[in-house]
């Protein structure tokens, strides 16, 4: 899907508009959490809008490189090369590629790669933090409504479906300690609607995630997670509830 260009001919774009909102948040967690990123990777980079982004909002992260096993998002991506920024096309985790970055960003990514347990365990000692964003497809509407999932299976190549349960279960699994992290919105309940339909759909939809975000990404579905992770140290068990660690 991905080198033949079945993705490419679904998603033109490489959903490059939703980067400049990635980047911000992105930038605001590594910032807030006082990480000093001199070198950044990203694994699955498409367009590179994201590392472009970054980019002009950092100007002392040093290099900015991105890797990509589909042709076609290496050819867009390469319209925004510069000297801080390059792209890669290549498989960055399975050719045992060496790096010095200080981050890794793996964004949107995770639901589509068959074997996500072996692909977190070459990344752990690439870098020692990890930015991961994962979609939250798993709700009460899409289990009512699995069509919704298919679709997303036949459109964006989503292999995995996951509640944000299943998130905080597979990176204990995999050696990783939660930092930070955060929900994001998708991009309907953000943009302007266009449809007097869509309007009230977007107003019940932030009015509940207004109310109780963790109820609402379980009812509603269609959130994702922004996550800072860093290799696992030896500490209690914890349980991640509104952003923070708690102790169990």
């Amino acid at each position: 899907m991905y080198i033949n260009g079945g993705y490419f001919e679904n998603n033109p774009t490489w959903d490059i508009e939703d980067s400049p909102w990635k980047a911000d948040i992105i930038n605001s967690i590594i910032e807030r959490n006082r990480i000093r990123v001199n070198d950044i990777v990203e694994v699955g980079c498409g367009a590179g809008g994201i590392l472009t982004n970054l980019a002009a909002k950092n100007p002392r992260i040093r290099t900015l490189k991105g890797f990509d096993i589909s042709p076609q998002a290496i050819m867009l991506a390469e319209k925004n090369k510069s000297e801080r920024i390059h792209f890669y096309l290549g498989d960055f985790i399975n050719n045992d590629l060496s790096t010095n970055a200080d981050v890794i960003l793996v964004i949107d990514v995770l639901e589509h790669v068959s074997d996500y347990y072996g692909f977190l365990q070459k990344l752990k000692p690439k870098a020692k933090y990890i930015v991961f964003h994962i979609p939250l497809d798993l709700s009460c509407r899409t289990i009512l409504k699995p069509h919704v999932m298919l679709q997303q299976r036949k459109t964006v190549g989503h292999l995995h479906y996951f509640s944000e349960e299943m998130v905080w279960w597979v990176l204990k699994d995999s050696g990783f300690t939660v930092i930070d992290w955060e929900y994001t919105k998708p991009v309907t309940d953000i943009k302007k609607s266009g449809s007097f339909k869509q309007h009230i759909k977007k107003k019940l939809r932030n009015f509940s995630f207004s109310i109780s975000k963790k109820n609402s990404v379980k009812l509603w579905g269609g959130y994702s997670l922004m996550i800072l992770a860093e290799q696992k140290i030896t500490a209690p068990e914890t349980e991640h509830i509104g952003g923070q660690q708690k102790e169990i």
